[in-house]
């Protein structure tokens, strides 16, 4: 109740706030902070584009020929590649169920013979004969005659983009079999913005009730010379509540280049004190792998398992000095390549099998291998992990773990342990979705459940329980709550989160996790005790 309030006063116009003005010839965002009047503030105003083109650029016809070509091999590619069973006409009722998004919900009736299509009229849309569940062409024709007979109907699908209708409906598709599903149309290809967790303005955020919360920040972009910190929650940009954007909206709003400064107003983690800042954004170069020190530890901060990560990070390691072991922390990490992930296990890891994957197609049916190497010449290793650890992040950290080759500490992982494929539609768009199920070398998933950290951290409110923490485990008094199996019933799942619930990720609790990866590796006698469980 306390943030309610708080978001009562973002509404409030702050004639002399202040902007961070980077410099645009630099790589990273050098920011000073000057005075904006009311007249200059006026000028930032957010004028609302539409993602789609619209007024005399609408294209109003609608070509039967691209819609057969582009649902066909999109039918085509779920039903041979999803990680479950799926028929032609669940995938057909769930792409009619997309189309709520121009108009309300439609009817479905199956009858022995015919399929009924109604509009929120119970106006006869479609009466098609019913076909047989294998037979593709058959189902895409009965869908694109739908999708006729709406833009003869409805106004909204009428002017509808021929884009926008793909877009509308696979993304609601892939959703609905695949939460962590993505499809990504020409217009955002072209414009290089895949990676939807990284912004112009250097940092990662995850979503909460209030806004987003920023998770962590690259050094020397535009957002680590303000005074946003992480943890702090992004309540609006340009006036606009960032909790009523889609990850489409808040990915345009951040990367486009129609403005090149955003209005943000905050909630600071430690205050709770409504703010607001300028930012110009920047292009800069968003790292996969940050460094640091801690106590003569080496901590490398996984951002996401992009393209080259395994490469970046075997560069990253060769620099840093060996001290008493090595901190990998995976929070925040959400998005990436499950390919990438393995294969910076595989950095770690001398040999034997790390992990298993099944699909629907025998193509995923695959049992991994390590390489033979360690870089890291078997020094101790903790993970540190929480709900915001999600997707190839998962599959690394259990891979590490079913390994025993680390300790896991923190919270549970966000619970999508799939592994997803890209593939190419014709009309140039990308879709990713979970194609196969993983298991480690103990035969755990983490589908659902998460990786769950064999050192729970969010009972941890003070160094002294760091240092009990170790003792008890030195003294075998340390019992390990993790599952032993794939149990993974509602309740089960519940039970876990909420006896390791997760934590805000405030500068203070990042402070206590890593200091508690500190103390198990300073303790070689309690790492080994926690390695072996």
């Amino acid at each position: 109740m306390k943030y309610k309030k708080i978001l009562l006063g973002l509404s409030l116009f702050f004639p002399f706030s202040n902007i961070a003005k980077a410099d645009p010839d630099s790589t990273f965002a050098k920011v000073e902070i000057l005075p904006l009047s009311k007249d200059d503030v006026a000028k930032y105003e957010y004028k609302p584009k539409e993602y789609w083109v619209n007024g005399s650029d609408i294209i109003d016809d609608f070509s039967i020929e691209q819609a057969q070509k582009f649902y066909t091999n999109l039918y085509d590619t779920v039903i041979g590649n999803y990680v479950k069973p799926i028929t032609h006409q669940k995938i057909t009722n769930i792409i009619l169920e997309g189309l709520s998004g121009f108009t309300e919900k439609l009817s479905i009736d199956t009858t022995d013979n015919r399929i009924l299509i109604y509009d929120p009229n119970l106006k006869l849309l479609g009466n098609f004969a019913k076909v047989s569940d294998n037979d593709t062409e058959s189902w895409v024709n009965l869908l694109i005659k739908t999708i006729l007979a709406l833009r003869k109907n409805n106004e909204k699908i009428a002017k509808a983009h021929q884009e926008q209708i793909y877009y509308l409906t696979t993304l609601y598709l892939l959703k609905s079999l695949d939460e962590n599903a993505n499809y990504l149309d020409p217009v955002s290809k072209s414009r290089e913005t895949y990676n939807n967790n990284s912004t112009s303005l250097g940092f990662t955020y995850r979503r909460t009730t209030f806004g987003i919360q920023v998770l962590s920040i690259f050094k020397d972009s535009p957002i680590y010379f303000s005074d946003i910190k992480t943890g702090d929650i992004i309540s609006a940009i340009n006036k606009t509540p960032t909790r009523s954007l889609t990850d489409e909206q808040l990915e345009y709003i951040l990367t486009n280049t129609d403005t090149d400064i955003l209005n943000i107003d905050y909630i600071p983690m430690i205050s709770n004190k409504p703010a607001n800042i300028f930012l110009r954004k920047n292009r800069i170069v968003m790292p996969s792998i940050t460094t640091k020190n801690i106590d003569n530890i080496p901590v490398l901060e996984i951002q996401n398992f992009k393209s080259g990560s395994a490469k970046e990070l075997k560069q990253a390691f060769d620099k840093l000095k060996n001290g008493d072991g090595i901190i990998i922390d995976l929070r925040g990490n959400i998005s990436g390549l499950s390919s990438e992930a393995i294969e910076t296990a595989n950095l770690f890891i001398s040999g034997g099998e790390i992990l298993k994957t099944t699909g629907n197609n025998d193509e995923y049916n695959q049992t991994y291998t390590a390489k033979s190497g360690d870089i890291a010449n078997s020094l101790p290793i903790v993970i540190i992990v929480d709900n915001t650890t999600k997707g190839p992040a998962e599959i690394f950290a259990s891979i590490m773990d079913g390994s025993r080759r680390a300790v896991v500490i923190g919270t549970p992982t966000f619970g999508d342990g799939n592994l997803q494929n890209e593939f190419t539609l014709p009309n140039n768009a990308n879709i990713h979705f979970a194609t196969s199920t993983a298991t480690n070398a103990k035969d755990i998933s983490v589908d659902k459940i998460g990786v769950v950290p064999v050192v729970c951290t969010s009972t941890i409110t003070e160094e002294r329980d760091i240092k009990l923490l170790v003792e008890n485990i030195a003294k075998d008094k340390f019992v390990d709550s993790r599952p032993k199996d794939n149990n993974k019933t509602a309740e089960t799942i519940k039970n876990i989160r909420n006896s390791c619930k997760a934590l805000f990720p405030s500068d203070g609790v990042t402070n206590l996790m890593l200091k508690t990866a500190t103390g198990i590796l300073k303790d070689s006698s309690a790492y080994k005790k926690l390695l072996e469980k």
